[in-house]
């Protein structure tokens, strides 16, 4: 296996969550850490590869200032959004399941929108083929 040497740019308080993670858990390779979340992101994204109908979840954390634009978006998607639950996780802080069922084109879209939606941090997500 080759190695290529890249930069990349990090929000600051997301590297000194990765640093303080790392000390914790006693990992001293960087590179190692977000060599192998990368390879996590890019085998969550291959689950919307391809045609058909797919049913699955949409964890969204965000900033709970955002939560009226994440309702508002969720309603533009009623043709696929089947149900969602909300919680707090702090004062500041929200994470919502949307649960989804229909084209994986149009679930692309949504979770496109909802990752260039001001105040969410984090979008994640588990879908299964539906045949």
């Amino acid at each position: 296996m080759s190695v290529v040497k890249t930069g990349v740019a990090l929000r600051r308080d997301t590297l000194e969550k990765l640093e303080e993670y790392m000390r914790a858990a006693g990992i001293r390779n960087r590179s190692r850490v977000i060599s192998e979340a990368l390879e996590v992101y890019l085998a969550e994204r291959a689950s919307l590869a391809g045609e058909g109908k797919i049913g699955g979840a949409i964890l969204v954390y965000f900033d709970h200032r955002a939560q009226e634009a994440l309702t508002e978006l969720q309603h533009r998607y009623l043709d696929i959004v089947i149900s969602n639950t909300h919680a707090h996780l702090d004062e500041e802080n929200c994470i919502e399941a949307i649960l989804v069922r229909g084209d994986v084109a149009k679930v692309k879209e949504l979770i496109s929108r909802l990752e260039s939606l001001k105040g969410v941090k984090a979008v994640r997500f588990g879908f299964f083929k539906i045949t």
